[in-house]
């Protein structure tokens, strides 16, 4: 059952990777963002999405810590990072919108956590994936996660020449100033 339930999440995440690239290298016919509201794509999308998280979690607990590492590190560490990512994710989620959050066309966001990063959720996210990996420590549920993680990655290089395209100047001159994830620059420039 383990092997069957990593093949077809392994698959969802090569599928769902896949699509996320072809919107890299072909804006024009993006899977991702959809290109309007209840289409195809946006129910593909998200159906994949919540697929793969689900496969990733059930591996983990059908293999929970076949690695034996101590409770002293998986469980503070792993749930510390999934809380974390839950606040970075659901403060993102609240300060862009539900709506936008789902690839709907939406106003540019540039304060808040979005002040120091483009994809404070996508942050979020890699952060309780990586948390759930050590959580769950997983030799099955760990390769899943890092595919989901990849996805994360992948993403915001699909939605920028849709942002541009939406908010033009803006965008890029939002680009310039904040980073794609996280940096340095932005913190220190914060701080002054």
């Amino acid at each position: 059952m383990l092997l069957i339930l990593f093949i077809l999440t392994a698959i969802l995440l090569v599928v769902v990777n896949g699509m996320l690239a072809y919107s890299v290298v072909r804006p024009s016919q993006r899977i991702w963002p959809p290109p309007a509201q209840q289409t195809w794509q946006y129910y593909v999308v998200w159906l994949l999405t919540i697929l793969c998280f689900g496969g990733f979690i059930v591996v983990g607990l059908v293999d929970w810590n076949s690695f034996e590492w101590s409770p002293w590190f998986r469980w503070p560490v792993g749930v510390g990072l999934i809380v974390v990512g839950n606040i970075l994710a659901w403060v993102g989620v609240r300060q862009l919108s539900l709506k936008t959050t789902s690839g709907h066309a939406g106003q540019l966001v540039t304060e808040g956590l979005y002040k120091h990063s483009r994809n404070p959720q996508y942050i979020g996210d890699i952060t309780i994936i990586a948390g759930w990996a050590i959580l769950s420590a997983s030799p099955w549920a760990i390769p899943l996660c890092l595919g989901g993680i990849a996805a994360f990655v992948i993403t915001p290089f699909a939605e920028e020449p849709w942002l541009e395209e939406l908010h033009g100047d803006a965008y890029r001159g939002y680009r310039l100033r904040v980073p794609r994830f996280f940096g340095i620059r932005s913190l220190y420039r914060n701080l002054e």
